[in-house]
């Protein structure tokens, strides 16, 4: 089945690209991206080239093993970890535009519970990881595990009970890329709105980027349709971490790569948001580690092929996503792994097809 898949990934590719101008330089990049498909790891990948052309979607390896063995394929869905943050990131960015939130304004504007030391944090601090406010979700973790896994407090209990702790620097001085943050973000959310932090994200992003296969695990996560199994890297042993709702900006979101290209458009070339929100989306927040807000961003290639790329990478358990899209053309890569994948490789096979792409434009 494997080499069937890559066989057909390879011919696809070929096909994909079969519009490139028949230039030296376009054509050694579609030959990339052909050579690159017959040696993807386990999981999905997609590709497309640029926004309105056809995207490829290749699978290989099982979503599950045992007696309800099934392949991966294109609607399977993965967890995707800290993309997750991102896409919490446009909901705040949408509340920003409503008017309701502000991105400088101190997180006790609407957690006035917070220390008085918190009035030196802002939301942007929070969205960046640079808001100095002590990782208390992490403390608790190392203390309780299973009471913290096993918990089902909500973002905004979690904000006032792990969030509570003095700025150990400077806010906007240092990164520091803690789970705290986004419990504390996931909270204000929830303070200013009055709804859960999963339905005001899924009324602001989800359903007006029109997906259909992405939402917030719960404990009932595996069994929804066409969800994938973590793994180790022996392909037999199973690995999963508990879902806590209060980490839910953080990463419990699951999706499929057709669903995170699909809200990416809506992101940046639908009109999800406005000009100025997408332009704080890109701005680079913390040069050391290329992050904006919820995301990074790169600069890639050199002078007049340089291209501005949003890299946004998560790890849930052996759960391995790459998602790779360039805001001004639409090229996009996504990777979703369940077998525990160094990141290290994922992110090299990233770069290659992305290069790959934007050579073949």
């Amino acid at each position: 089945m494997r080499r069937r898949s890559l066989i057909a990934a390879a011919g696809a590719a070929a096909l994909l690209l079969a519009g490139c101008a028949n230039t030296p330089r376009q054509d050694a990049g579609t030959l990339a991206i052909g050579k690159l498909t017959t040696a993807l790891p386990d999981g999905v990948t997609l590709l497309r080239p640029a926004r309105g052309a056809p995207q490829l979607v290749t699978a290989q390896g099982q979503a599950r093993t045992g007696q309800r063995a099934s392949a991966n394929d294109a609607q399977t869905r993965f967890l995707v970890g800290s993309i997750s943050k991102w896409i919490a990131t446009v909901a705040v960015l949408r509340l920003v535009d409503q008017g309701r939130l502000a991105l400088d304004q101190p997180v006790t504007t609407w957690l006035p519970e917070l220390p008085p030391a918190s009035r030196a944090v802002t939301l942007r601090h929070l969205l960046s990881n640079t808001s100095g406010i002590p990782n208390g979700v992490a403390q608790a973790l190392r203390q309780d595990r299973a009471a913290i896994e096993g918990s089902r407090i909500t973002p905004l209990e979690g904000a006032l009970r792990y969030g509570t702790g003095a700025p150990a620097f400077e806010p906007g001085s240092r990164f520091d890329y803690s789970f705290t943050n986004w419990v504390i973000v996931g909270g204000i959310v929830e303070r200013v709105t009055g709804d859960p932090f999963q339905q005001v994200v899924a009324r602001l992003v989800l359903q007006p980027a029109g997906v259909r296969d992405t939402g917030f695990a719960d404990a009932a996560w595996e069994s929804l349709p066409h969800a994938a199994l973590a793994y180790a890297k022996d392909k037999t042993t199973r690995k999963s971490s508990a879902m806590p709702p209060m980490v839910a900006a953080s990463g419990t979101v699951y999706s499929t790569a057709a669903d995170l290209v699909a809200i990416a458009d809506a992101v940046y070339a639908g009109g999800l948001l406005s000009d100025r929100a997408r332009r704080e989306l890109l701005t680079v927040q913390h040069a050391a580690e290329d992050y904006a807000l919820g995301c990074r961003v790169r600069e890639i290639g050199k002078n007049s092929t340089k291209h501005t790329v949003v890299w946004n990478s998560g790890v849930f358990g052996g759960y391995k996503t790459l998602l790779a899209y360039a805001p001004a053309n639409g090229a996009a890569v996504v990777l979703l792994n369940n077998t525990d994948i160094e990141q290290a490789e994922q992110r090299e096979t990233a770069q290659k097809l992305l290069d790959a792409l934007l050579q073949a434009r």
